[in-house]
Parts: structure tokens; C-alpha cells; sequence
């Protein structure tokens, strides 16, 4: 029996269809079949009438070929890629103009493309073939990639393998001119800042006059030199690399202090966390005309902890996104200490929806991590998690479907993370007492620490169900 596989986001659809190995789905969560061999891929792109169709190898160059091009144009560094001298299967290039990208797949790859007629006719490909997309195309393409990558049930022998661009490339791949551009601009405005001020007449100085009669009494010894020490300037800053930023400038300075978190089972936990932490703030999302995109350091507890912006209007208008009443302040002088880091990417996108994403991908599909399994501890922390939710759900008079979560507490029962199961329960997630439990718990829950998940149905009827995961 086909399975066909669809991944569907405004402005793209990839759709798969393949044959399953016949692996058991017994015991599974999830009851789907697992999607062992893919047998086609499809492409579709809202405006443009040709879908892009093809086998194992083409799906394989469209992750790669998507994924290296989303790090290289959110973060502008190039990414090299290892070709030799054969041409890249499928690549993607800026294209003249604004906010367009060209992607580029060769004849090879690809089986066919639509021809766009009414008859469904399709056309063999023998040169390379372009399509141009916009920046939204692009992320809902980047979108549609994630959600393939992330399904444990198609195709999970299929893993994307991303490494850091070295230094060396970092430093090469900048010309010496443009290096040596602030240099040469710095010398010359000095020497007309000096022939300036040597017109200035030099100002009388007079000595300031005692308003305080203690005043020489009260001054800092500290400053003056002795001949039995060494005078010590109090105006020197003192390095503290460990200590949490509260700007946003400290982002690569905590980057490079502390180590980085890339397990994808913590990743997912804290792309869940800081989704929901940001959703719940994000006000006025129809006011924004232009994605807004930043780099946010995340500690092991779900807190902010900096954040950069990445394009120039995610700079202006960072006052219209919650980020700055989220970012953590430390309560104390000395600041806490950031023991380790992930690094996320965060778009508001100008349709007013949030996506967040770890910065470099996942390295393999992630689970749920480490969960708690003692029968007797999970007994009662369902009673406490059904206390919780079931006094403050009313149901939905004007609704039909079941509303279906996935909802984790720690051990102490805090309530920790949640995660809609079907569409139903993405949409009505605000008439749902779950976000108002997560924003009242101010829960900073350790990502290596074990949870307990359940799932949770709230149906339209008042009723709730609440069982093991």
C-alpha cells in the first residue's frame, strides 16, 4: 500500500509518497506506518504553476541544499560546500533584487516538472531549471523541510548533518580591502579631527570650588600611587565571561564563555518552552509589514538570556516583539552564572505568526528526553495535573472536535511544557486554561531533568480526559 506524506505551509507544500518496510507499529504512540522508501517527492510553490517532482536523490539535495542556504542567509556567512568540480545537484543563490532567491536543480535530479496545463501534462526536463523565490517562500520552504525532518515516521534513516563554518573560512572569506576599510577610515578621521581642534583656541581651566566642606576628607584614596604599591585605576573594567548578559551586545561574548547545548532531545524541550513563553506575549501581530528575525541564547532552565537581531528591521522594531521584558535580569550585582547556552532562531514573521527553530538545526530527530517511569509517582502526578485543569475547563459550545495535548510537570507536579496533537487544539490553544497554567507556574524546570508527559483531551462538551502518554 502507498503512503503519502503531506507537509503543507501557506506558500509551500512537499509532499511524499512511499512503501513502508512492514515495521511493526504496535506499542507506538503514533500509529502511522513507517514511510521506509520513498517512491516520489513533490514541490509546490503558491504562484508558480510548475511543482518540482522527483526520486530519493532529489529529496535528499532539496534538505541539504535548503537547510545550508536558510544558515547561510540568516546568518551571512557563506557556507562551503565540498563539490569538487561538479556542480551542486540542487543549490539556491540570491537573486537581483529584493528579498528574492533563485533555486537551481539540475536535469538530472528531477523526473519532471508540471507544465501547469489544465491536463496535468508534465514535461521531461534536459537543461537546468530555476525557480525564483521571495524571502516567505523561502522560510515556509526551510518550514516544510523542519516538519519532514522532524517526523519519526518517515523516512528515519534520512538525518541532516550540520557543522559550524571553521574560523579559517570565517576570516578568508572576507576581502583584505574590506578588512582594511575601517582602519584606513579610522586614520584619516583622526587626521581631520586633529587639524579641527587645532583652530580651537585652548579653554582656561579654572579649579573647581569645595561644595562640600568634608570634601577632601571624603575623597578616594584608592587612586593615589604610593611608593610601597602599585596604583591599581579603579575606572578598569573587570572581565566576568561567565556572568549572564542583560544586553543585547553580550550574546557572542556569552557564546564564546560557555558551552553550547546540541542534544536534540534538550533542543526540542527548549524550543517548546521559549515558543510558549513568546506566544503568550506577542501582542499587535498584524502591525508588523516585515518578518522580524533574532539569535537568542537560551539557558538549561528556558530563560532568555540575550538576543541579537539578524536582519535591519528586526533592529528597529524590537519594541514591538516581547523580547525585551522576557530577557532575564539577574537579581543580584554579580549576575548568575550561565552554565551552558542554546542557541535558537526566532522569526515574527508579517502574517503574525511565531517560529522558532534551533540555530544550526537538529543533528538527528529529537525525542522527549528523559521522563519519569515509576507508576506509583506517576499516579499521582496525573491527580495533580487533573486538579489543575479540569475545575477551569468549560468546554466549547461552538466546537465539535476534541481538543488533544501533550502536557509534561515535573516531579514536584509544576506544570512544565505543553504541545498541541492536532489542529483543533492549535487553534482554540487560548480558550484553553493551559497557557494561563504555564505562564502562572514561572516554572525553570532544568532541560536535563526527567518529566512526566501525558495526554490530555479536552472536548467541546465541558468533559476532560487524561491518561499516560
Amino acid at each position: 500500500m502507498t503512503i503519502k506524506r503531506q507537509y503543507s505551509l501557506p506558500n509551500c507544500t512537499l509532499i511524499l509518497e512511499g512503501l513502508s518496510d512492514g515495521t511493526s507499529t504496535t506499542g507506538q504512540p503514533d500509529p502511522r506506518p513507517i514511510m521506509s522508501i520513498v517512491v516520489n517527492a513533490e514541490c509546490h510553490f503558491v504562484g508558480q504553476r510548475q511543482p518540482l517532482t522527483g526520486g530519493r536523490d532529489f529529496l535528499e539535495s532539496l534538505v541539504s541544499g535548503v537547510s545550508n542556504y536558510a544558515q547561510e542567509f540568516l546568518s551571512t556567512v557563506p557556507h562551503p560546500v565540498a563539490s569538487g568540480n561538479q556542480p551542486a545537484l540542487l543549490h539556491l543563490q540570491p537573486f537581483p533584487g529584493k528579498n528574492r532567491h533563485r533555486l537551481i536543480v539540475q536535469p538530472n535530479l528531477v523526473n519532471s516538472v508540471g507544465t501547469g496545463s489544465s491536463t496535468g501534462q508534465t514535461a521531461v526536463v534536459s537543461q537546468p531549471i530555476h525557480f525564483d523565490l521571495t524571502t516567505v517562500q523561502l522560510f515556509d520552504l526551510v518550514e516544510a523541510v523542519d516538519q519532514f525532518l522532524a517526523d519519526s515516521r518517515t523516512l528515519p534513516d534520512l538525518t541532516l548533518k550540520l557543522k559550524p563554518v571553521s574560523k579559517r573560512d570565517l576570516t578568508t572569506r572576507e576581502p583584505v580591502a574590506k578588512r582594511a576599510a575601517p582602519a584606513a577610515l579610522g586614520v584619516t578621521s583622526l587626521a581631520v579631527a586633529a587639524i579641527a581642534f587645532s583652530l580651537i583656541p585652548i579653554p582656561k581651566v579654572e579649579p573647581p570650588k569645595d561644595t562640600a566642606p568634608n570634601a577632601k576628607a571624603q575623597a578616594t584614596p584608592s587612586t593615589t600611587p604610593t611608593s610601597s604599591t602599585t596604583p591599581t585605576p579603579s575606572t578598569t573594567p573587570t572581565p566576568n565571561p561567565t556572568g549572564t548578559p542583560t544586553s543585547t551586545a553580550d550574546l557572542e561574548a556569552l557564546v564564546a564563555s560557555v558551552p553550547e547545548i546540541t542534544r536534540p532531545s534538550q533542543l526540542y524541550f527548549l524550543q517548546r518552552k521559549i515558543y510558549n513563553q513568546i506566544d503568550l506575549q506577542w501582542e499587535n501581530r498584524r502591525e508588523l509589514n516585515r518578518s522580524l528575525i533574532y539569535r537568542l541564547g537560551v539557558g538549561k532552565d528556558g530563560a532568555i538570556l540575550a538576543y541579537k537581531p539578524v536582519n535591519t528591521a528586526a533592529g528597529d522594531r524590537i519594541d514591538e516583539t516581547p523580547l525585551p521584558k522576557l530577557l532575564y535580569t539577574p537579581t543580584n550585582s554579580e549576575g548568575a552564572i550561565a552554565e551552558r547556552i542554546a542557541l535558537f532562531k526566532v522569526v515574527f514573521t508579517d502574517k503574525g505568526e511565531l517560529q522558532v527553530s534551533p540555530w544550526l538545526g537538529y543533528t538527528s530527530k529529537p525525542s522527549l528526553g528523559k521522563q519519569i517511569t515509576d507508576a506509583d509517582q506517576l499516579k499521582s502526578l496525573q491527580q495533580q495535573l487533573d486538579d489543575k485543569i479540569r475545575p477551569k475547563w468549560q468546554g466549547l459550545p461552538n466546537s465539535t472536535r476534541n481538543l488533544v495535548y501533550r502536557v509534561a510537570v515535573d516531579k514536584d507536579g509544576v506544570f512544565s511544557d505543553y504541545e498541541p496533537q492536532n489542529q483543533s487544539a492549535f487553534d482554540y490553544l487560548r480558550k484553553t486554561p493551559l497557557p494561563e497554567l504555564f505562564k502562572n507556574s514561572n516554572s525553570k524546570v532544568d532541560v536535563e531533568e526527567p518529566l512526566a508527559h501525558f495526554k490530555v483531551v479536552l472536548k467541546p462538551s465541558g468533559v476532560m480526559e487524561i491518561s499516560r502518554w
